[in-house]
């Protein structure tokens, strides 16, 4: 492995003291893993695929730090501004912030200074948290406003409803926030039954009201005096009557943004359409032409002008956030599209190289945010194995690629080899298409879920892909044992085709459930149900009962009516002891992204049992704990990757990337029951990987006084004091012999951040 220089950004460890219950912690910071001879800085973050970003003050230190949000699963990620343009993926805040649908926004409703945040119901109508006075503990604090109703501009006489719920499709982008310059915010959406945009005003400022009292009226149904022609045209000059109902020329979905491009104190509106590749900026001519209202004088389709154009993917979005830190709106462009649409490669960055007065667009990259962490695409689904038989376990994780470019029907397998040892792993990217299964002429890897065990009982592994149309595919391992894999296709389908209405999206486990010494088969399915199949021996499989401990994947809804569990359920099983107890677990993966566990140790495959949904943890800011969501289409794996006899939990996730936990039982080295959450994720180790010299940086504001770094064995090597007002401290490690380091910083009484230092030469 060649040397070469990487930051390595450390969160904060934890750790309960009460190990007698089965308890899993999610973290950002676990094994290392490397990309061409590049280490992933933050690996576990889950992907991206429709990101939302928006400013917000998360650790409330004056800096605008960035909250993404992902349409794909409404999952929140926040960010933290290091400084400039660095920025830390930081999950211990999500909990301080509301969840939300469609759309994330913030603006400042009241004048007070503070961000509050705009988002959707599940049904489509506005949501606004108004953001309070930090709480005493000094974390953030909202309240929700309730429903949002619009007034209409009609008379007493017309026999209408004066008030009307505000409510936006739920495919739109809409913008929000001052559009004229009078201190409170308005609100911009398409308008599918006129082809326009409306525009609602806030009218605290004209009543003369105060800052907590506001009041949304729909005061244009044409905004800038323009509406859309057919094929994604513009016609400017024309508005339809209010009162006019027309086909709509394209279905719902726009998206929209503001900025003032010349500071001429009107906005300039860039829009996108559901279908469409490109964005169209309308120049709003009304200051400069001196009218009574927005008018939009021309329009241009290449957007951003003078760059790269932001042209490349269906149904692009627009996000004006400062970035770069130097107080200008830059851009960030993603897909708005749901399910599926540009999957790699699809968070474009334009910094803004103008002025105050001028606004000027220039691409810098097509990863922002993304680079520092595992995206393949869409779809993945991780399997442990040992590939080539050195002793410790590889990593084969399936994936669709980018859907723009496969459709969903070209998966393909991703080799990660472990260089690292049998209780210190480090993951390389060895093979991006193994097998290559993706070239496969009948687009038979849809949704791909693969398993390994001895199948057919020779003492080797044995490879099964589970599919979408609820086939297993079946390769079978001919190297024998105790020697690298050598897979070869057996079989389209090992199981017998049921017929079953919901039995697609099949994901198999290995597993003798009859203690018959042949393996059988546990085979999850789209309706959330678990199917066992007994092994009748050379490679037959029977079906022997259709719902294997009463395993139920599903969602339970208290939002639909009638309220009950939802009809599928993706249900992913896996076996593992994760205690190292002796006693045998079940392990589901669920659409809805919380794992559930089995306790099916001395049950009958035909008993009913109840997924426990508390054994798996996310911390708060606070250090307090809640049941871990960890994202759409959870596929878990779990494996013994330190040594310790208890496996660590691996998931992937429709948005394409990987999510991490720890047991508790498992950290090495054994950490103190408190934490001292200031000091998370700004422990910073560089380079990493390094030869000869590391640095630690601390924060300024740290409590920090004490470095050590110590082996796998957990041996101290080295150690140094912090002083007051050191921003960290240098180590000589030219004396030390390649591997894998624990870096650990304390204060007087505990250990409050660790993580890996890898030295190379």
């Amino acid at each position: 492995m060649g040397l070469f220089s990487m930051n390595c950004y450390c969160a904060a460890a934890h750790l309960n003291s009460d190990t007698s219950k089965i308890q899993y912690r999610v973290s950002t910071a676990a094994v290392p893993f490397y990309i061409d001879n590049f280490l992933i800085e933050q690996p576990f973050i889950g992907g991206l695929n429709a990101p939302q970003f928006c400013h917000l003050d998360l650790n409330l230190d004056g800096k605008l730090d960035v909250i993404v949000f992902d349409r794909y699963d409404s999952k929140l990620f926040p960010y933290v501004r290091i400084k400039d343009d660095q920025f830390r993926y930081v999950p211990e805040y999500e909990s301080e912030l509301p969840k939300g649908n469609y759309y994330y926004k913030t603006a400042d409703l009241n004048s007070d200074g503070k961000l509050d945040i705009f988002t959707a119901t599940k049904t489509g109508g506005l949501k606004i948290h108004k953001q309070l006075a930090p709480s005493p503990n000094g974390r953030l604090k909202f309240t929700d406003l309730g429903d949002l109703f619009y007034r209409n501009q009609y008379n007493d006489t017309d026999n209408l409803p004066l008030y009307n719920l505000i409510s936006f499709p739920i495919l739109d982008l809409p913008e929000i926030k001052d559009m004229d310059g009078d201190g409170d915010l308005d609100l911009l959406t398409y308008d599918a039954g006129n082809f326009t945009y409306r525009q609602f005003r806030d009218v605290r400022k004209e009543m003369g009201w105060s800052t907590d009292t506001f009041e949304f009226q729909i005061m244009d149904v044409c905004f800038g005096y323009f509406n859309e022609g057919v094929n994604n045209s513009i016609l400017l000059g024309e508005c339809p009557p209010f009162t006019l109902k027309l086909k709509p020329r394209h279905a719902n979905g726009s998206a929209c943004f503001t900025y003032d491009e010349d500071s001429d104190g009107d906005v300039e509106l860039v829009i996108s359409n559901i279908g469409f590749s490109n964005f169209t900026k309308l120049k709003n001519g009304r200051k400069e032409n001196k009218s009574a209202f927005d008018t939009m004088v021309t329009y241009d389709t290449m957007f951003p002008a003078n760059t790269k154009l932001a042209n490349e993917f269906i149904f692009p979005a627009g996000f004006t956030i400062d970035a770069s830190g130097d107080g200008l709106p830059d851009l960030i462009v993603a897909p708005n599209g749901v399910p599926d649409g540009k999957e790699t490669q699809q968070v474009w960055y334009y910094k803004n190289k103008g002025t105050l007065g001028k606004t000027e667009f220039e691409f810098q990259r097509t990863n922002f945010l993304i680079d520092k962490t595992l995206d393949f695409g869409g779809k993945s689904a991780p399997v442990f194995v040992d590939v080539d038989a050195d002793g410790d376990k590889d990593l084969l994780i399936a994936n669709n690629g980018d859907y723009s470019k496969t459709k969903g029907l070209r998966d393909k397998l991703t080799l990660f080899v472990n260089n690292g040892s049998a209780d210190s792993a480090v993951f390389v990217l060895n093979n991006n298409d193994y097998l290559k299964i993706s070239e496969n002429n009948d687009t038979l890897f849809h949704h791909s879920i693969p398993a390994v065990g001895d199948l057919d009982n020779d003492g080797d592994l044995d490879l099964l892909i589970g599919v979408r149309s609820g086939r297993v595919v079946y390769y079978e391992n001919i190297a024998g044992s105790n020697k690298p894999v050598n897979w070869i296709f057996k079989s389209v389908n090992i199981i017998p085709k049921s017929g079953i209405l919901g039995e697609s999206g099949a994901a198999p486990c290995i597993y003798d459930f009859n203690n018959d010494g042949k393996n059988d088969l546990l085979i999850g399915y789209y309706n959330g149900k678990v199917v066992a199949y007994k092994n009748e021996g050379n490679n037959t499989f029977v079906r022997f009962h259709s719902s294997a401990y009463g395993v139920k994947a599903n969602e339970y809804r208290y939002d639909i009516n009638p309220v009950g569990f939802i009809s599928f359920g993706n249900a992913v099983p896996r076996i593992a002891d994760l205690n190292n107890d002796g006693q045998i677990e079940l392990i589901v993966g669920t659409a809805h992204g919380t794992p559930l566990l089995y306790r099916i140790q001395g049950h009958s495959i035909t008993d009913s049992l109840v997924g426990d949904t508390q054994w798996f943890k996310s911390y708060t800011s606070m250090g307090d704990s809640i049941t871990g969501r960890l994202g759409y289409l959870l596929t878990p794996d779990l494996t013994d990757l330190n040594g310790d006899s208890i496996p660590e939990f691996i998931a992937g996730l429709g948005r394409g990337g990987l999510v991490w936990a720890n047991s508790l039982k498992s950290l090495k080295p054994a950490l103190n029951n408190t934490e001292t959450f200031n000091e998370v994720s700004l422990l910073r180790v560089f380079p990493n990987p390094a030869a000869t010299n590391v640095f630690v940086e601390i924060p300024t504001f740290s409590s920090m006084n004490r470095i050590e770094i110590s082996d796998i064995h957990g041996k101290k090597v080295l150690s140094s004091v912090i002083n007051n007002g050191e921003s960290g401290i240098g180590f000589t490690i030219s004396h030390l012999p390649t591997g894998v380091y624990s870096v650990s910083a304390f204060n007087k009484s505990q250990m409050l951040a660790n993580c890996k230092l890898i030295i190379v030469r």
